[in-house]
């Protein structure tokens, strides 16, 4: 993977310590998958992950609920997010950068500050 030299674009921090996230897309049209896989690195309106799954694909609308827990007694929070970016990483896996466009509110209401 190339390493972009120059000043810093990202307008976030990132975080590099794994978390689990669960990815499936937003199109009842299209593929149909549910990946379950740790992040590579995550701001507060993105994550990257690594994933051997051919069907993303850069544009793609997908569900995502960051950080997610099948345990007892979870609360998981899905967003809507759109994949902006596919890397190469080799032996088949794909490097997949999404953006969290907004989260999405099932049931409940929300306090709004």
């Amino acid at each position: 993977m190339a390493r972009l030299t120059g000043p810093e674009r990202r307008r976030k921090g990132r975080l590099k310590l794994p978390q689990t996230v669960r990815v499936r897309p937003s199109d009842a049209r299209g593929h149909h998958f549910d990946e379950v896989l740790p992040t590579l690195n995550t701001s507060r309106n993105s994550v990257y992950f690594a994933s051997k799954n051919e069907f993303y694909t850069e544009g793609m609308r997908v569900f995502v609920t960051y950080p997610y827990s099948d345990g007892p007694g979870s609360l998981n929070r899905e967003s809507l997010g759109k994949v902006v970016r596919i890397d190469d990483l080799g032996r088949g896996r794909r490097g997949i950068a999404v953006e969290i466009l907004m989260p999405i509110y099932i049931g409940g209401k929300e306090t709004v500050k």
